[in-house]
C-alpha cells in the first residue's frame, strides 16, 4: 500500500508518463504504456486454455491488444497473448491438459479443434494426420461409392437381361397342359363349372378331347353386303365369315386357349351362379339437375356378351358406371342375381377395362398382367399356377413376343398402341372376373387383334362371365360378335335384345339397311336422328324421341315380338346365344357360395403390401435416371454447403468464454451452425420434394383402377411408403457424406446422417400430401415451394428468440425445420460447453440445447403425421373414382 501511495497525488499526465516509462518485464504487457487488468488473484487457468507463465505470484492478466490483434478478435479469430501472463486458448491441432501449463501437439489418429483439453479420437478409417484440427471421415465415403457401383451394376445387368429377353428365341408358343390334364377336363365337364348341363357350349366327349369351340356366334344374312373394313364381298353361296370361323376354330383348339379356359373355369366356379344384372327404370341425374339416364330397363343374364351402343352423349358410360356401382342411380332398381344389393360388395368379382390404357409404363407386359393376377386371384393359388395362368393369357392375347418389353407411355412408347390395349384388357382377364365391363375394348386395334379380343371375350362368356362392352361404330364382325345389344339415345333405351334381331326390329319400323354398309354405322345414324336416308315407304319420322317411344310401347313391354319371330325366309334360325330373358334368382346356398368366393378372392394384406413394394422398387430401378438425378442433386448440395464452410476448419461456433477470461474473447459467432442447418434443410427440400411428389402423383389413375377392383388401399399405400425408405437412406447418405467431408462439423457422422435422413423423411411426407390434393402438372412446383417454406421456418431468420417475443414459437415448432436446425446446433455446440457460456448462446438464438433425441423423434413424428394426412387424402379425395 505504501508503494501505491506515490500515485495518490499524481495528475493523469504524470501517471501516464510513469506508466509509459515501464517496460513489459514490469507490467507484463507487451504494448508500451499499457497496464494489465488482473483476471484472478491466484494461478487460475480454465480448461482449454494455455497459461505457461502465470503462477500464484504472477496470476493471469489481460493486456490491451495491438491493433492487429484487435482486428483479428473482431473477426472471430484469436491472436497470440498480448502479455507475459495473458492466457491463450489452446491452439488448433494441439491440446492443453488440465492446469494449462502444456500445449501438446495432437498425435496421429486424433484431432484437436481450438480449445481442446485432450485429443479427440478419430472415427475408424478417418484421415487424421498429426496436429489435425478436424477429421475427414472415409468409411461413409467408401460405403457411398460401393452403393453407387452396386446401383450402376444393377442397372447395367437389368438392361442386359432386358436386351437378352427381347433377343432370345421364343420358347413358349404353347404351354404344357399340366401334369394331370384329365383332372382339368373333368373340371370342365362339371356342371358347376360350366353352368347347366344342357348348355352345349363347353361340353367335352372324353378325357383326351380338346375343348371344342363354341358354335359360331353370328349367322350371316344373305344380303350381299360388303364389310367395309375388310373390303371383301360375299355371295349367296359363300359366307363372309368362313375365314373368321376357321380362325375361331384354330383359336379355340390352341393349347394356350384351352389352358387359359381351364384356369378360368377353376376360378369362377360358384355352384352355377355367376353374376346377372336386372335393372328397371334406371335413372341418373347430376347434382345440377341434368338428366343423363332415364327409365332404362333390361336384363343381362349370367354369361351373356353385351354391347352398349349409342351416339356421343347418349349415356353409355354413365349407364355402365351406374351398373358397376361407380355412380349411384337416382332412380330405379338394380338387382344382382335377382336380388337388390349394393354393387360395391362385388368389386372383387368384377373387372373394368377403361378406354384409356391405364398401365404401369415402367413395367413389362408380363409384369403388368402378373401383378393384377397376384393381387386379385384367390389367395389359395400357388405362384406356379398364377404364372401358368398368366402365360396362357398372354399367349391368347398374342403378346408372347413382347411380354418382356416395357409398356411405355404416350411420350415414350415401347410397344404399339394395339398391344397396350391388349395389356389393358389382359390385366382384368388375369383376375378371372365373373363380370367384366369394357369401355371401347377394340378401339385402336387392327382387325386381327380386335377379332382375337372378341373371340376371347365370347369364350369366357361361355364360362358364365357376363361381358358388357361399350362400343362405338364397330366393324361388322365385332358387331355380330355380341350376343345382346343395348342401344341408348338421349339417356333412354331404343333397343335391348339379341344382336341378330336388331336389324329385323328396325326394318319392321320402316328402316332399310343398305346391302353394302356396316349395320353398326347404319344403327348409329338411325338412333342419333340421322336415319332419314334409310326410311322406307311412308316412314318419315326419324326423331329420336319417336324411337324411344316406340321401343317403350312395342319393344320394352313385349309388343315387338312379332318383329323378332321371323326372318326374311319365314323361319327363326337357331343360334347359340344368351337371350335376354329374366335372370333366375339365386338360392341362399348359392349366395353363400358366392360370398365364400368373394372372401377367397385376393391376396392377403401382407402379400399385397409385398407385391406393391416389389412393384414400386422395380419402377424405381427402371426410372434410374430420376433416382440418380435426385441423389446427384443431394450430393451437389452437400458439396456447395460444405465448400461454403470449408475455410472455417470445422470451427462453426464462437461463444463467450467462461469467467474470468471473458475479456480475452473474440466476436461471437452464433449464426454459422444454424445457417448450416438452414441451408441443409433448403437443399434437402430441393432434392427430395419433386421425387417425393412423384411417388403417388404419377399413378393416381392406376390407384383408382386397382382400388375399384378390391385392392387394399392401405396395402397399396404401405407398399409404396416402404419403397421410398431405401431411396431416402441413399439420398441422405450422399448429402451427408459430402457435407461432412467439406464442412467437418463437430457433430458425429451418425448423428448428422440421422438428422438429414429424418428431414428427407419429412420432405417426402409433405410432398405426398401435396400429391394427393393438386394436379400432377402443378404438384412438383408446389412441393418445392412448400419445402422452402418449412425450411425458412427453421428458426434462423428470423431467429427463434425473436419469434418467441412474438409468442409464435408454437407455429414455428410445427415445422420440421426448427427441430432439424436445433439438432444440428445442439450437437455442434454442446461439446464446447467447458469452453463457452452456452446458456448465453441458447438464449440468443432461441434453441434449446441437450435434446437431440427429442429433435429426431419429433422429426420422425412430423413425417409420420404427414403420411397419415396423405393417406386420408388418398382415400377421401375422388372417392367416386375408387368405387
Amino acid at each position: 500500500m505504501a508503494q501505491l501511495a506515490q500515485f495518490n497525488n499524481m495528475s493523469t499526465k504524470q501517471f501516464d508518463e510513469a506508466a509509459y516509462s515501464l517496460n513489459y518485464t514490469q507490467t507484463g504487457c507487451y504494448r508500451q504504456g499499457s497496464l494489465p487488468v488482473a483476471l484472478a488473484s491466484n494461478d487460475t487457468c480454465l480448461p482449454g486454455w494455455h497459461c505457461p507463465n502465470s503462477n500464484d505470484e504472477y496470476p493471469p492478466q489481460y493486456c490491451p491488444p495491438y491493433e492487429v490483434c484487435q482486428v483479428m478478435r473482431s473477426g472471430k479469430a484469436t491472436c497470440n497473448p498480448q502479455g507475459l501472463y495473458e492466457p491463450k486458448v489452446c491452439a488448433d491441432g494441439h491440446y492443453c491438459p488440465p492446469g494449462g501449463k502444456q500445449e501438446l501437439p495432437c498425435p496421429k489418429g486424433t484431432f484437436c479443434p481450438s480449445g481442446s483439453i485432450q485429443p479427440r479420437v478419430c472415427s475408424f478409417g478417418a484421415i487424421c494426420a498429426a496436429e489435425s484440427v478436424r477429421q475427414i471421415v472415409t468409411i461413409p465415403l467408401g460405403l457411398m461409392i460401393a452403393i453407387d457401383c452396386a446401383l450402376a451394376i444393377l442397372v447395367a445387368v437389368g438392361f442386359a437381361i432386358s436386351k437378352w429377353r427381347k433377343s432370345r428365341p421364343k420358347k413358349y408358343s404353347t404351354l404344357d397342359a399340366g401334369d394331370n390334364p384329365a383332372d382339368d377336363i373333368e373340371l370342365l365337364r362339371s356342371p358347376s363349372m360350366l353352368g347347366r348341363s344342357a348348355s352345349p357350349r363347353l361340353s367335352v366327349s372324353g378325357p383326351n378331347s380338346p375343348i371344342p369351340r363354341p358354335v359360331s356366334t353370328h349367322t350371316r344374312r344373305a344380303s350381299g353386303r360388303v364389310d367395309n373394313m375388310d373390303g371383301c364381298a360375299d355371295d349367296d353361296e359363300v359366307s363372309l365369315y368362313d375365314d373368321d370361323s376357321r380362325l375361331e376354330a384354330d383359336f379355340h383348339t390352341s393349347p394356350d386357349f384351352q389352358r387359359f379356359i381351364r384356369s378360368m373355369s377353376k376360378t369362377i366356379e360358384t355352384n352355377s351362379i355367376g353374376l346377372s344384372f336386372d335393372f328397371e327404370g334406371l335413372c341418373f341425374e347430376t347434382k345440377k339437375g341434368k338428366k343423363i339416364l332415364q327409365d332404362v330397363t333390361g336384363t343381362m343374364p349370367r354369361g351373356s356378351c353385351w354391347g352398349v351402343m349409342g351416339g356421343s352423349g347418349a349415356g353409355k358410360s354413365t349407364f355402365v358406371n351406374v351398373l358397376m356401382g361407380k355412380a349411384h342411380n337416382t332412380g330405379g332398381t338394380i338387382k344382382i342375381n335377382g336380388w337388390a344389393k349394393d354393387m360395391s360388395k362385388y368389386k372383387k368379382l368384377i373387372g373394368y377395362v377403361p378406354q384409356d390404357d391405364i398401365v404401369f409404363p415402367e413395367l413389362t407386359v408380363r409384369e403388368n398382367i402378373l401383378q393384377s393376377a397376384r393381387i386379385r386371384l384367390p389367395s389359395s393359388w400357388r405362384d406356379k399356377a398364377i404364372q401358368d395362368h398368366v402365360d396362357s393369357l398372354i399367349a391368347c392375347l398374342q403378346l408372347s413376343h413382347v411380354q418382356h418389353s416395357r409398356v411405355g407411355d404416350a411420350t415414350h412408347p415401347v410397344i404399339s398402341g394395339g398391344q397396350r390395349k391388349r395389356v389393358n384388357i389382359g390385366m382384368e382377364l388375369a383376375a378371372a372376373p365373373m363380370a367384366i365391363f369394357l369401355d371401347e375394348p377394340t378401339s385402336g386395334l387392327d382387325a386381327t387383334s380386335a377379332a382375337t379380343i372378341m373371340r376371347l371375350l365370347r369364350a369366357i362368356s361361355r364360362l358364365g362371365v357376363t361381358t358388357i362392352a361399350i362400343i362405338h361404330q364397330p366393324r361388322e364382325q365385332i358387331f355380330y360378335g355380341f350376343d345382346q345389344l343395348l342401344l341408348l339415345a338421349h339417356g333412354r333405351s331404343v333397343y335391348s335384345g339379341p344382336t341378330e334381331d336388331v336389324q329385323t326390329y328396325f326394318e319392321g319400323m320402316g328402316f332399310a339397311f343398305p346391302q353394302r354398309a356396316n349395320p353398326a354405322d347404319t344403327l348409329i345414324d338411325i338412333i342419333t336422328g340421322d336415319g332419314a336416308q334409310y326410311t322406307l315407304g311412308s316412314r318419315r319420322d326419324t326423331e329420336v324421341r319417336t324411337l324411344i317411344d316406340e321401343w317403350k310401347s312395342k319393344g320394352q313391354f313385349g309388343a315387338h315380338q312379332k318383329h323378332l319371330s321371323v326372318t326374311f325366309d319365314g323361319t327363326m334360325p337357331k343360334r347359340n346365344r344368351r337371350t335376354s330373358n329374366q335372370s333366375i334368382n339365386s338360392t341362399a346356398e348359392q349366395e353363400e357360395s358366392l360370398r365364400r368366393t368373394m372372401r377367397n378372392r385376393g391376396a392377403s394384406w401382407p402379400a399385397q403390401v409385398y407385391y406393391c413394394w416389389k412393384r414400386a422398387m422395380t419402377q424405381q430401378v427402371r426410372n434410374a435416371t430420376s433416382f440418380f438425378f435426385e441423389i446427384g442433386v443431394g450430393a451437389l448440395a452437400g458439396v456447395i454447403i460444405g465448400l461454403s464452410a470449408f475455410a472455417s476448419n470445422g470451427h462453426l461456433f464462437q461463444g463467450v468464454y467462461h469467467e474470468p477470461f471473458i475479456l480475452l474473447g473474440s466476436a461471437v459467432d452464433y449464426s454459422s451452425t444454424p445457417q448450416i442447418g438452414l441451408l441443409g434443410a433448403m437443399a434437402i427440400g430441393l432434392a427430395a420434394s419433386a421425387p417425393g411428389f412423384w411417388v403417388f402423383g404419377e399413378e393416381k389413375l392406376m390407384y383408382y383402377r386397382e382400388t375399384a377392383s378390391g385392392h387394399s388401399r392401405s396395402a397399396y399405400y404401405v407398399g409404396k411408403l416402404l419403397s421410398t425408405l431405401v431411396r431416402i437412406a441413399i439420398s441422405s447418405l450422399h448429402f451427408t457424406v459430402f457435407l461432412g467431408i467439406l464442412a467437418t462439423p463437430l457433430i458425429s457422422f451418425q448423428m448428422m446422417y440421422a438428422a438429414n435422413m429424418m428431414y428427407f423423411w419429412c420432405i417426402y411426407g409433405l410432398a405426398s400430401v401435396i400429391s394427393m390434393v393438386v394436379k400432377r402438372e402443378d404438384g412438383p412446383l408446389l412441393a418445392v415451394l412448400a419445402s422452402l417454406v418449412i425450411g425458412v421456418l427453421g428458426g434462423v431468420a428470423p431467429p427463434l428468440s425473436k419469434v418467441k417475443e412474438w409468442h409464435m414459437e408454437w407455429f414455428w415448432r410445427l415445422s420440421p425445420g426448427v427441430w432439424f436446425t436445433e439438432a444440428y446446433f445442439t450437437e455442434n455446440v454442446t461439446p464446447l460447453g467447458y469452453l463457452y457460456q452456452l446458456p448465453l448462446a441458447s438464449k440468443a438464438v432461441g434453441f434449446t440445447l441437450g435434446q437431440y433425441g427429442l429433435d429426431i423423434a419429433v422429426l420422425f413424428l412430423i413425417g409420420a403425421v404427414y403420411r397419415i394426412i396423405a393417406y386420408f387424402c388418398l382415400i377421401m379425395v375422388h372417392r367416386d373414382k375408387q368405387r
